[in-house]
């Protein structure tokens, strides 16, 4: 089944396939090559310009062992700027961060 990728899930996917390629010593003529995507596909990939999980970009996961899709059911932002959002956007937002992080610390920390 072909899934669909917001624009930042798209992105972390490409710099995700880009690490692991890079850590690997492959280029992308030989990742390419190893998974039957031509080079030029593959580098709009890794700039995440691919808005559908096709079988390719299974195949390359699948080849550099990595999970095609956010463990956080694809949140469209990283925590920390959701975050930062809410407390900028209102007072009542930044209380309740407050007092979720002080709970959470006293959970943690003892």
């Amino acid at each position: 089944m072909t899934k669909r990728l917001n624009p930042q899930t798209a992105q972390w996917l490409g710099n995700r396939i880009r690490e692991e390629r890079i850590s690997r010593g492959f280029t992308l003529v030989e990742l390419g090559s190893e998974c039957g995507v031509h080079h030029s596909q593959l580098s709009r990939i890794e700039q995440g310009k691919s808005a559908l999980v096709s079988k390719k970009i299974e195949n390359i996961c699948t080849f550099l062992q990595i999970v095609p899709y956010k463990q956080n059911n694809e949140t469209s932002e990283p925590l920390l700027s959701r975050v930062e959002r809410l407390i900028v956007s209102s007072q009542i937002s930044a209380r309740a961060i407050e007092s979720l992080v002080t709970v959470l610390e006293e959970l943690t920390y003892g």
